[in-house]
């Protein structure tokens, strides 16, 4: 899976021209989704270039809102993203738990919300400099997957996203990757009851002069790409390495 989060960009003609350069320009493989997640204002007009087009992108939606009986003035629920034909949601990123102090209840909900109005989840997790350089990566990490117990993860990618490479320009090893994403497997395998390995993609100061390292690790399942992700000829050349 290659992912383009585009946060707090884009504009129609932008848009219409990045889903049309990359519709031409990519090489579709089946099992490596294509996926594009706009600002929500833009998801309606995503949907139509898409089906005007026939392009093999997947749609996806930066956010959605729990679904706790609370009355949200702006807010989106997943109800809403099927009915514009969403193929994914993105949970957990770090800017919502950072900005919108979004807590492990309000994640959960909006996981299972989400699995029961069939959207496939984007779940990110990812620690801050701090705890990295105190070797606490995997304790920190383990706080951010344990909400997913008992849930049915059939449809569920985990994003890696350090907090300290999003948008910094730094890069995480390709060794500290590596070893970080088999840590998220096993847990998932001996502690979450996953019977396959789950997908677990990378994001963070993504980049085509980096993209190719990363995706070489064998437990690196995709990418989930940034500001690099603006330029569609960019994105085209690093989704066409997976």
């Amino acid at each position: 899976m290659i992912v383009a989060n585009w946060k707090m960009n884009g504009s129609k003609a932008s848009i219409d021209d990045w889903i049309n350069t990359v519709s031409k320009c990519i090489k579709p493989n089946p099992e490596v989704p294509c996926v594009f997640c706009p600002p929500s204002l833009y998801i309606d007009f995503s949907r139509k270039l898409i089906d005007d087009l026939s392009s093999e992108i997947k749609l996806g939606s930066q956010l959605v809102n729990a679904e706790d009986g609370t009355a949200l003035t702006g807010g989106v629920n997943s109800s809403m993203l099927r009915d514009f034909s969403t193929d994914y949601v993105l949970i957990g990123h770090s800017e919502q738990r950072t900005f919108f102090n979004e807590q492990a209840n309000q994640t959960f909900n909006k996981i299972q919300n989400s699995i029961d109005a069939g959207l496939s989840i984007i779940f990110c997790i990812g620690e801050p400099l701090d705890i990295q350089k105190e070797n606490g990566t995997n304790d920190f990490l383990v706080t951010q997957l344990e909400i997913l117990k008992g849930l049915n993860l059939d449809n569920v990618t985990i994003a890696y996203e350090p907090l300290w490479a999003i948008g910094t320009g730094l890069n995480a090893q390709t060794a500290y990757i590596e070893e970080t994403h088999k840590f998220i497997k096993d847990y998932c395998e001996t502690d979450l009851g996953v019977n396959e390995d789950i997908s677990v993609v990378y994001g963070g100061s993504v980049k085509l002069e980096n993209a190719e390292e990363i995706l070489s690790s064998s437990c690196v399942d995709g990418l989930l790409i940034g500001g690099a992700s603006l330029n569609p000829d960019n994105f085209s050349n690093i989704y066409n390495l997976s």
